[in-house]
């Protein structure tokens, strides 16, 4: 299980969770990319929710996990939703919670086929 953290925290914002869920299951919680002590690039386009996405799947390669539940809140929510899009087989569930911060009105294309999130 691999929590995905909001903008306004860090990992240690899901330590009751991860105190709870470790008594049965490999718990995860990591600091997202521009949060010491994870990488801080000082370039704009070193950050993208396709980036974050990919960032959770090598957090789980660099651990040896083929596959996880993947648990996000605001920033970590849209990081996690888009990890679904780009990794589904990776992801055994998604819980996105408050998800949706910024988030412009036009949609976005995955695997250069499917529109989602275009208004009607």
């Amino acid at each position: 299980m691999v929590f995905v953290h909001e903008f306004a925290g860090d990992y240690r914002n899901w330590e009751p969770q991860v105190r709870y869920f470790a008594r049965r299951s490999r718990t995860i919680a990591y600091n997202a990319r521009g949060y010491p002590p994870s990488d801080v690039p000082e370039t704009v386009a070193s950050y993208s929710q396709s980036r974050a996405a990919d960032d959770i799947a090598a957090v789980l390669d660099h651990l040896g996990i083929a596959t996880a539940h993947v648990v996000g809140l605001s920033m970590g929510g849209f990081a996690t939703l888009h990890f679904g899009f780009r990794h589904p087989q990776r992801a055994r569930s998604l819980v996105v919670a408050g998800c949706g911060y910024g988030a412009g009105s036009s949609g976005f294309v995955v695997g250069g086929r499917e529109e989602i999130g275009r208004p009607s």
